[in-house]
């Protein structure tokens, strides 16, 4: 947001529709520099969130550490005794919030109400208290599978975690927590796929269990992707852009190792090309399909970065292993290097143009809304 307001800014100077003496006026009241309020509540939301993380780990390494000398009756108190603090602290600030926000005397602007969802969205103290109840609650589920041996294997922890806190993550919905839900799947599945490497040693390969997690956070990405799109009551919950850029972050690096994966272990047999050869498709189908719709259907420049460094480092890849068949490795390693620097080079200038296209693009559907 902020770049594009600057973008709109230096747009306008350059078409003559501000004087250069008041560009850094325009500048200050496009994106103002944060005052000491905006200091002290940035700090005190790092000390708030940092101080919950710290109890709620505090309290897994305390029963780790007095495991022997603590009776099962006592475990389950202080655990039970800090989720019930975190879980009645929620309600009863939340609950506060809402009370001062319906009997303020202030009119219900749009401004207002937006500064409202973000207090409840946002990095706000009742969400601060889910995720220490999430935590803790992890942590009380590891308290029963030790104490009664319930989970034989780790990955059912970590999926019924992932489960239990889903509706905290819907109430708060909240980037950390959701991304706490994602973390919690990536790691059950890997652990699922561990645990189970004997059985289905025969259907899954480990190149076929790359591509299951590129899947698995495409899958996330398009769930918090559609969801924050749709027109629905929950559309709010699923605002969450540091799990859409983390997913679509692990699921292009997954593919990306995938079609690496492909590129040196192709034999060009007949049986090897035939097993391989979905893979290079899935992965072409994925990055096509990723650049059409972040190139026209929802313009975006931190997913196009991530599908051309993809593609850059496949036709690096590629390149190599043709060229250090070779016998000149001198030759190949500087072949390399001016194709690594050209690639670079021309994905940087095109994603420039890219931006100035975007900004131009959103300062013009500004101004037919604003005429509208």
């Amino acid at each position: 947001m902020m770049t594009q307001k600057r973008s709109h800014i230096w747009q306008w100077f350059v078409d003559d529709k501000i004087e250069p003496s008041n560009v850094k006026a325009a500048m200050l009241v496009a994106y103002p520099h944060p005052n000491a309020k905006n200091w002290q509540l940035l700090i005190a939301n790092i000390l708030l969130y940092l101080g919950v993380l710290l109890l709620s780990a505090g309290v897994i390494f305390f029963m780790a550490f007095n495991w022997d000398s603590l009776s099962h009756l006592n475990k389950f108190v202080i655990v039970e005794a800090i989720f019930a603090l975190f879980i009645g602290g929620f309600y009863l600030i939340n609950h506060a919030q809402k009370k001062h926000h319906s009997q303020s005397n202030l009119p219900s602007t749009h401004n207002q109400n937006s500064q409202h969802n973000q207090n409840i969205y946002g990095w706000s103290l009742p969400n601060a208290m889910l995720v220490g109840a999430s935590i803790t609650l992890g942590a009380l589920l590891a308290l029963v599978g030790q104490t009664y041996q319930t989970g034989a294997d780790p990955w059912q922890l970590f999926a019924i975690w992932a489960v239990v806190i889903l509706p905290f993550a819907y109430i708060a919905g909240f980037d950390l927590l959701w991304l706490l839900v994602a973390i919690l799947i990536n790691v059950s599945l890997g652990l699922y796929l561990q645990s189970f490497a004997s059985v289905f040693s025969f259907l899954l390969e480990d190149i076929q269990q790359i591509a299951i997690f590129g899947l698995a956070n495409l899958a996330i990405h398009l769930i918090f992707t559609l969801a924050k799109r749709c027109q629905w009551r929950g559309q709010l919950r699923f605002n969450c852009p540091m799990v859409e850029a983390t997913s679509l972050f692990a699921s292009v690096s997954g593919f990306t190792w995938l079609i690496i994966w492909v590129i040196f272990d192709f034999n060009y047999s007949y049986d090897s090309g035939e097993h391989v050869i979905y893979y290079a498709l899935l992965y072409l189908v994925t990055m096509a399909s990723l650049f059409v719709w972040y190139r026209y259907r929802s313009p975006a420049l931190y997913p196009l970065t991530l599908v051309l460094t993809s593609v850059s480092a496949a036709m690096v890849s590629l390149l190599s292993r043709s060229l250090f068949d070779t016998s000149d490795t001198i030759g190949a390693l500087f072949i390399m290097g001016m194709v690594v620097v050209g690639l670079t080079s021309g994905c940087l200038y095109w994603l420039k143009q890219l931006q100035k296209e975007f900004a131009q693009t959103a300062m013009l559907n500004s101004e037919e809304a604003a005429h509208e």
